[in-house]
């Protein structure tokens, strides 16, 4: 399970709230988290995630000391893409703070690459269908 994120003076800007770009790491981490807690890892091998589409959705903000935690679904899995769909949650509400739909594209440095049969039977195991 991803951590909390605690909300600090560095993640606001002069507007008080935590920057947009901001919350792009944060679902990157809770990505990152969910293929850890798994065990994909290993599977990615020499594969990188690559980020192609994020359709992302501002709810509320956050602020200094606020705890957020994320939840990430996957949706969808192909043999070159790879669908999910993120919310970080307002730890004093449980409202929405953003929400978003990520498409990762399997690359290597070779270039675009299919996503390893192991790998895809694995993610579909944890396919949850979009609401």
């Amino acid at each position: 399970m991803p951590q909390p994120i605690c909300i600090r003076s560095y993640h606001v800007d002069g507007y008080g709230h935590v920057n947009n770009a901001r919350y792009l790491e944060f679902l990157e981490d809770a990505r990152w988290a969910l293929f850890e807690q798994h065990g994909l890892l290993p599977l990615l091998g020499d594969i990188r995630l690559v980020v192609t589409r994020v359709d992302i959705r501002y709810r509320r903000s956050a602020v200094e000391n606020d705890i957020l935690h994320s939840e990430t679904r996957i949706t969808a899995v192909r043999p070159r893409q790879l669908q999910l769909s993120q919310r970080l949650l307002l730890n004093n509400s449980g409202k929405s703070a953003v929400e978003a739909d990520i498409t990762l594209m399997p690359a290597t440095t070779a270039g675009v690459t299919s996503l390893s049969a192991e790998l895809r039977q694995q993610l579909n195991l944890l396919l949850e269908p979009a609401s």
